[in-house]
């Protein structure tokens, strides 16, 4: 069979599928009410720390060399969602607030590398739609994108990307 189902079942894990489901819920919340839940951006945020504290304390019952490696790119990845948190205010939210805490929650799950993969697909993505747009003249200059369906198609794509790696 050309998928490989033990491959399949490691990148789609119940962690990355719940994770999936969660930007799923907030994509098409995003698209209809043009904002996010703060309870469930809450929500993501504590089930991601949980998530990650958990999988490090429970590897071997200690904290090991790898392990504090792991917690400092988590922490890093939080601080790019709190970095564009911080965009978000000087910009007026031109970027949003929930998007911010949305980025933090990813950071926290992904690490900092793994959020790096998926905001450079997202935002890609988001530049293409854009200029799509404004080729078309479907919208102006002032028209403004939700970006979470673009953030939950980032990580589709690096769930791909671990699928095809080697």
């Amino acid at each position: 069979m050309w998928i490989e189902m033990e491959k399949l079942q490691e990148v789609l894990s119940v962690e990355n599928l719940i994770c999936l489901a969660f930007l799923l819920g907030i994509s098409v919340y995003d698209i209809y009410f043009h904002r996010i839940s703060k309870a469930v951006l809450v929500l993501a945020n504590l089930l991601a720390a949980f998530r990650t504290l958990y999988t490090l304390t429970m590897a071997e019952g200690k904290l090991g060399r790898a392990d504090e490696m792991d917690l400092i790119w988590a922490a890093a990845g939080a601080g790019a969602g709190l970095l564009l948190l911080g965009v978000a205010r000087l910009t007026g939210e031109a970027v949003g607030y929930g998007d911010g805490w949305l980025v933090m929650a990813l950071g926290i799950y992904l690490g900092l590398w793994g959020l790096m993969e998926v905001l450079a697909a997202a935002w890609v993505l988001l530049a293409a739609a854009a200029a799509v747009c404004l080729i078309k003249k479907k919208w102006s200059r002032k028209a403004v994108l939700p970006m979470t369906p673009f953030l939950t198609a980032g990580f589709v794509i690096l769930l791909a990307g671990e699928y095809f790696r080697a």
